[in-house]
């Protein structure tokens, strides 16, 4: 009986910012809405370590942010 390899499945974490009333009512800048996570996250206990592991997307007032393991 031959033993199959096992694979590990890739884990993605996935997190969705809705920044809609905080914009609407001034208190955060529309144009820094990309920016600031790239600046604030931390990969590997270092800020702007996104590398290929996290991925930040924005679309109008909402940002995502997917991070994958493997």
């Amino acid at each position: 009986m031959a033993l199959k390899d096992k694979k590990r499945k890739k884990s993605t974490w996935k997190f969705n910012l809705d920044l809609t009333h905080p914009v609407e009512n001034g208190i955060f800048d529309s144009g820094n809405l990309e920016q600031f996570p790239q600046e604030k996250v931390k990969v590997n206990g270092k800020t702007g370590n996104m590398g290929n592991v996290v991925h930040i997307e924005c679309f109008k007032n909402k940002i995502t942010v997917a991070s994958e393991e493997g």
